[in-house]
Order: C-alpha cells, then sequence, then structure tokens
C-alpha cells in the first residue's frame, strides 16, 4: 500500500475555485491521494444532471447488456462468446477519478484476471435464472468475497468514461482549465481532459465525478446497508433468515453466502433484492460526511501557521525524538476535540461516526503541523500483516507507529495484540495507541492500562495510551461563559 503525502485538491492543482466545483456538483478530488468513495450505478439514474441519469445510465446498460448477451450465447467457459466477454469485463483501472481503496500515485495494473472470471461465472449463474438487468453488476460485491466496491466503481468508470470526459471537458471549457488531447482507453475517442503530472514525471488524465453518483466506500466487514435493504422487504428477510438459521452470531461471510443462496434461489427473491437495493442506494452527503472527507479537505485548506511550535525535534537523535513529535501531533487532535468544536465532526445525527473519519481529521492536522514543522507522516503505512493507521520515521531505524480505535471497537485487542504485531512487523518497540471515547468505552481502558502497567514492570517498552474525549459537548462559546 502506498504511502500519502502532501495531498493535492483539483482546485488546487488547476487554479480553479472550489466552489465552482462545488455548484457544478463535481467532487474536488484528491489527485495525489484516492479517496474512501466509489461510484455506485445504482446511483446513476438517480443523478440530477440529467446528462449522467440520461447518457451515461444507457452507455452503462448497453456496456454491461453486452456482458449478459455474450454470456447467454456462450456454452461453455473459453468460447469465443465467453472470451468476447473477457475482454468487455476489463478489471484494468480507468482513468483517475481519485476514488478507491488506494492511497498515493496507482500504478494503473489490472486486477488479476481470476477475480474477472469469478464475476464472470457469478453473472452467468445469475443469468440462468432469467435475470437481464445490467444493473446487477452492483451486486457482485455482496455475493463474491474478493469482489470490493472498488471494483464496482472502475467497472463502472471504465463503462461511462466517454460521458464522464464529456462532462469533465465541458467544466473545462467553461472553467479554463487547461487540458490535452487523450485517448480514451477500449473506445477509441480522443477527447481534452486535465492532466495530473505524478512525482514521478508520469502525465495522467484526470475525469471528474458528479458529487450525487457517490457514496462512502464500505469497509470489508460493513453490513448495514445491505441489511436494511434486506429489512425493508420481507421476503428476502425471511429467506435470508432460513439459510442462517442455527447461526447465534452469524459472520459477515455467513451473511454474504446466505444472502448469495437466497438470491439465487428464484427469479422472483432475485428481483426483490435487485428492487431493494436500488431504492435503498444513496449517494454520500457532504453535510453529514460520515467519513469526514469533506473535512479532511477544510483542514488541509486551513492557515498552518497556527500548527507551528517552537519545538526543535531532532529526528536525526533516534526514535525518542520522533516519539515526542508524535505525540505533539496527538496532542494538537486532542485539544481540538476537547476543547474546541472538533468534536462535531466526529458525530453523525446523534451517532457516532465511522472510525475512518477520525482517522481522516487527525491526518489532516498531523499532516498541516507536520508540514509547517518540516516533517513528514506516512498514514495507512503496511506493516506486512495490514496497514497501520499512521507511521511517523526518520530513516530506517526511528520509526513510531499510531494505532487509532473507537471505545466501542476490539479496544483490547486492538492495544494487546494488533499494535504489537505491527511493531513487531515494523522492526521498532515504539507505538502510540488512541482511543476515541465517545462515552461508551467501559472498563477497557483499566484492561489496557494493566496490560501496560504489567509490561512496564517487566522491563518492557510499552505502547503510550492516550484517551480523547470525543463526547457530545455544548458549543465552545458556551463553554467560555
Amino acid at each position: 500500500m502506498a504511502t500519502i503525502r502532501n495531498p493535492i485538491l483539483f482546485s488546487e492543482y488547476f487554479d480553479v475555485d472550489p466552489e465552482i466545483l462545488k455548484k457544478e456538483g463535481l467532487v474536488d478530488t484528491f489527485l495525489n491521494v484516492d479517496t474512501p468513495l466509489f461510484i455506485d450505478p445504482l446511483l446513476i439514474p438517480k443523478s440530477s444532471n440529467p446528462f449522467i441519469s440520461a447518457a451515461a445510465f444507457d452507455r452503462f446498460k448497453k456496456h454491461f447488456s453486452d456482458v449478459i448477451r455474450l454470456l447467454s450465447m456462450s456454452e461453455k467457459e473459453g468460447d469465443a462468446a465467453w472470451k468476447s466477454a473477457q475482454v468487455q469485463l476489463s478489471l484494468k483501472e480507468p482513468l483517475e477519478n481519485g476514488l478507491g481503496y488506494g492511497t498515493g500515485e496507482r500504478s494503473g495494473t489490472s486486477r488479476p484476471n481470476e477475480l474477472r472470471d469469478t464475476v464472470l461465472r457469478t453473472l452467468n449463474e445469475i443469468i440462468t435464472l432469467g435475470a437481464k438487468d445490467p444493473e446487477m453488476i452492483s451486486m457482485m460485491a455482496l455475493f463474491e468475497e474478493n469482489v470490493g466496491p472498488d471494483t464496482i466503481s472502475d467497472l463502472t468508470t471504465r463503462a461511462i468514461t466517454p460521458q464522464l470526459a464529456d462532462l469533465t471537458e465541458s467544466f473545462c471549457l467553461k472553467y479554463e482549465v487547461p487540458t490535452q488531447a487523450v485517448m480514451l482507453p477500449l473506445v477509441g475517442e480522443e477527447k481534452k481532459l486535465p492532466v495530473y503530472k505524478t512525482t514521478k514525471g508520469t502525465d495522467r488524465p484526470i475525469v471528474l465525478v458528479p458529487q450525487d453518483i457517490i457514496r462512502d466506500l464500505p469497509m470489508a466487514n460493513d453490513w448495514s446497508d445491505v441489511q436494511a435493504a434486506i429489512n425493508a422487504n420481507k421476503a428476502i428477510r425471511e429467506r435470508v433468515n432460513v439459510f442462517l438459521a442455527g447461526l447465534v452470531r452469524p459472520t459477515v461471510v455467513e451473511r454474504k453466502e446466505a444472502l448469495r443462496r437466497a438470491a439465487l434461489s428464484s427469479p422472483d427473491v432475485f428481483q426483490q433484492l435487485l428492487v431493494a437495493l436500488k431504492e435503498a442506494a444513496a449517494h454520500y452527503d457532504p453535510n453529514i460526511d460520515a467519513l469526514g472527507y469533506y473535512k479532511l479537505k477544510e483542514l488541509l485548506k486551513a492557515d498552518h501557521a497556527p500548527m507551528k511550535v517552537q519545538l526543535a525535534f531532532k529526528l536525526e537523535d533516534g526514535p525518542e525524538s520522533v516519539l515526542k513529535l508524535a505525540l505533539k501531533t496527538i496532542e494538537q487532535f486532542k485539544h481540538h476535540v476537547e476543547n474546541g468544536n472538533l468534536w462535531e465532526a466526529l458525530w453523525e445525527a446523534g451517532t457516532p461516526k465511522k472510525e475512518r473519519a477520525a482517522q481522516l481529521i487527525y491526518y489532516a492536522i498531523a499532516e498541516s503541523f507536520c508540514e509547517a514543522n518540516d516533517i513528514d507522516i506516512s498514514p495507512e503505512a503496511n506493516m506486512g500483516g495490514g496497514p497501520i493507521d499512521f507511521k511517523f520515521s526518520k530513516g530506517f531505524k526511528a520509526r513510531v507507529l499510531v494505532e487509532m480505535k473507537r471505545s466501542s471497537g476490539t479496544v483490547v485487542h486492538g492495544y494487546e495484540k494488533q499494535l504489537e504485531f505491527y511493531k513487531k512487523a515494523s522492526k521498532t518497540e515504539y507505538g502510540i495507541f488512541v482511543v476515541i471515547d465517545f462515552g461508551d468505552l467501559g472498563n477497557k481502558l483499566e484492561q489496557i492500562m494493566k496490560i501496560r502497567n504489567q509490561a512496564i514492570s517487566q522491563g518492557r517498552r510499552a505502547s503510550e495510551i492516550i484517551v480523547i474525549d470525543a463526547t457530545r459537548k455544548a458549543s465552545a462559546s458556551k463553554r467560555k461563559k
């Protein structure tokens, strides 16, 4: 996984007022950092932009109808029709839209052909039920464990690339954004698009995306949206429950398998599920900002001067100095949450937002702080066993890891096992465990403090523990009275 450094917004790079993009209903995307949002094909016909809801939707339907038609013609895997369907369902990443799981400048490499064939087999199985609706491509992430929403988003982007390119070209012409002639992949059309030059000197064409066809990118275990759609339909709910019978606490994998079996049990149930998902689909709301994406942009554009402190961090002295720096950034975050109004950005309609929101907002503060003091920070660095939330480092030996957890999450496991595993993989003894307390921490703090104290008594270096009070508070102005 790549690292995030010096995020650059489209508006900043091409000198466009962010309010113009907002007025036009377009995402002010990061050019060098993928955002945890994705294009949901179920939102395309709901777009307020008639060009998207009409022309782009027609293009989407035709593209995947062609795949369905070819699969219907195929008599066995590997025949001419099947191979043609493979070409149509290319999983090579499309033109950049700044959305998805990746962090940093992506290489544009293709996903494994095995994954493409898995999707084709599932589509073929659905087709045998008699289903022909091209929007069923959106359901592949529910049925196949290795097919994520980012895959569906890329498939959709490739299908409607000409329309997104037209939209982008029109915007750039209207607001005098510089463009270059670009040949669209698999389309054979040339468009004039804005081009971002990466740090490696590579030119990357950019397409802009309407705000109302994107949604937050669910984490692998997020089941809430699907569950809501299931609960809204009695027939689907009952059928799924039949396959879950006997399981006291079914895992997400088991729920997906039950949903797959229920959906593929009959054409009627499958169609009802697809309709339920269409009705439940809703775009990412900037006003709610469940992931803190818009707050991230706001903080990154803020004046960094107040973040600068008169402290000399001699990072070359070793991990102790790096630890001091990392603790200072967390102190800044803690201060703004507990003593300012930043806690509001961590709540949504009386409910704590996803963990990702706190991580993105902390990153914005830490990045601003580090930039003001000429220091680097690497979010979501891969430590060999998965991504640690943040890594501060100077050279190979001076490394400090930061892991962040919501109070309702696996706090004890995160401190005792997860962070220690990352530290071992990173060959460092220095770690900081941050707990975002929304008022439901219970006795978890006592448990992890006991683990920490035991480690210290045995002469081992224990990870620091910092608790940030993110409970709802009166406004800062009222608290000053």
